[in-house]
């Protein structure tokens, strides 16, 4: 019978660089909503518009949502959920056929207001001012909160820092094992993925610059445990216990809290509870007084598992738990759980969902340039190749073992800033990110089913040339004529998505037919 660690659930959010197509300078997309709408509707799809003080930002259907990141020159699509254990017929083609929709559909729309989608993980010419950051910035009141309360600088992200994010759903006995695992792995992923060499105008000397992005935003933060969090823990953790107090309590002041029903980033009212107590500790408490952050208005809020739910976000590491309780457990058998070091078992029979959110790879797509290659699976599979590494690592037994006696936890924090900076030539602790990252790649094709290995062509070929995104973004700028500008210009502009390439349907073992596919990428 077929279970969740043999047939996870399967999801995927894709962050996207806006960019005009002529300029290639940074583009407010907020106009596309209404053609994604209106073009779902005419097929008979049932989707709802995503509002926001009555402005359409985003649409939602039964299984995309279609939305803003953090400004509107990087969108976001939440893709998924396929599989399971009740779908064992379901596999990552399924969520790759998806994402091939939402690509096309969505590079379509752009195209009809002269925008594209650029294969960047970060504009690479894009000053942040205050003006920029206010213009472009998605109306989320927990922004405010975050730069105005807590001292964080979010315009740091405000020229389009994109990510892959893919989801993995585990069984609560095994999210912390599987969290390790996406850690361990994460300097490999940075590496394999790295595409962001440029910042405002001037090459970094980092291959994944993208990713400085968290100790810029919380350089000066209020709350002196914002530092931490952001980065790996100094050894693995060894239960859910272990995860939720690392990120939870001691000195990690908690977030607003969501009054009413509404995500951490919704649109709802916010309340910060006074004195900013941990998380844990204010769920000890029968009420906490807190004051609503619109209006400074006092409210009293009684602590519930729910508010542990709404808060999970709270840390910004390249792999995060995220759960769903389907009945919220009590605060007392909460606490129980948590003081006996059984929270698994707790939300074994709570949590109606629970996966893995990997968040090392940076945004890649597939570009002209992608599409001329020979193979054409190299472009099918890029932006399905981070679902693909993320699932077959989970799905193959013991590959922490293996990839720790390659690159030991005590040199995770190192080799992930070597991944940031050099990618592929950088150290992996005793050897280098090249051979780490191709160790990766072999431990997560051996979980995958046969017909989901195409997905992996892209970082095979990264590993074959020595040539990830930024690689070729830094070769096509020296290659360029003119003043740093306009070699910018042209970088951008020739790595916009035209058109995006098929996925192999029906399923098909890696290779086969597969020159059928090499018409169909864009030259």
């Amino acid at each position: 019978m077929a279970d969740m660690r043999t047939h996870p659930t399967l999801g995927v959010e894709l962050e996207m660089p806006i960019v005009d197509l002529t300029t290639g300078a940074s583009f407010d997309a907020r106009e596309v909503f209404a053609l994604v709408l209106d073009a779902r509707r005419r097929r008979g799809e049932p989707v709802v518009p995503v509002l926001a003080s009555g402005n359409l930002i985003g649409v939602a259907g039964p299984q995309v949502v279609s939305s803003v990141d953090n400004g509107f020159n990087n969108l976001e699509s939440a893709i998924g959920i396929v599989g399971g254990p009740d779908h064992p017929g379901s596999s990552l083609n399924d969520l790759a056929g998806l994402v091939q929709r939402e690509m096309t559909e969505l590079v379509a729309c752009l195209g009809e207001l002269g925008a594209g989608v650029a294969n960047l993980s970060e504009h690479p010419a894009t000053p942040i001012s205050e003006a920029f950051y206010q213009a472009m910035r998605a109306p989320k009141p927990i922004y405010d909160y975050w730069r105005d309360v807590r001292g964080w600088r979010h315009e740091a992200g405000m020229d389009a820092k994109a990510q892959n994010g893919p989801t993995t759903g585990v069984l609560a006995e095994d999210a912390v094992a599987a969290l390790n695992l996406a850690l361990l792995a994460a300097p490999a992923l940075i590496a394999l993925f790295a595409n962001s060499p440029f910042e405002a105008g001037e090459a970094t000397g980092c291959k994944e610059n993208r990713l400085r992005i968290w100790t810029r935003m919380f350089a000066e933060p209020t709350f002196a445990g914002d530092r931490t969090t952001h980065r790996p823990p100094v050894r693995p953790f060894e239960d859910m216990a272990h995860y939720l107090h690392w990120m939870f309590g001691g000195d990690r002041a908690m977030q607003a809290l969501p009054l009413g029903a509404n995500s951490y980033k919704g649109f709802g009212e916010l309340a910060r509870m006074d004195g900013d107590p941990a998380l844990l500790d204010f769920l000890r408490a029968p009420s906490w007084p807190g004051a609503r952050l619109r209006d400074g208005a006092a409210v009293e809020v009684t602590p519930d598992l729910r508010h542990l739910e709404s808060l999970q976000f709270s840390q910004f590491s390249d792999a995060r738990i995220r759960f769903q309780f389907g009945t919220a457990p009590s605060v007392e058998a909460f606490f129980d759980a948590l003081a006996e070091r059984r929270v698994e078992a707790l939300f074994s029979e709570h949590c109606q969902s629970l996966y893995i959110e990997g968040r090392a790879a940076g945004a890649n797509f597939a570009d002209a340039a992608l599409c001329d290659l020979a193979d054409p699976l190299v472009p099918a599979s890029v932006a399905m190749a981070p679902s693909a590494l993320q699932k077959g690592l989970q799905c193959n037994p013991d590959s922490f073992a293996r990839l720790s006696r390659l690159l030991p936890w005590e040199d995770l924090r190192s080799s992930r800033e070597e991944a940031i900076r050099h990618g592929l030539e950088g150290r992996a602790g005793p050897i280098s990110l090249a051979r780490f990252a191709s160790a990766v790649v072999d431990e997560a094709e051996a979980g995958l089913a046969p017909s989901e290995r195409w997905m992996l062509a892209y970082p095979r070929h990264v590993l074959r040339t020595g040539q990830t995104g930024a690689d070729r973004a830094l070769a096509a700028f020296e290659r360029a004529s003119g003043g740093r500008a306009e070699r910018l210009r042209r970088l951008v502009v020739a790595s916009t998505l035209r058109r995006v390439p098929p996925v192999p349907f029906p399923q098909m073992e890696r290779g086969a037919d597969a020159p059928a596919l090499a018409t169909a990428c864009v030259a």
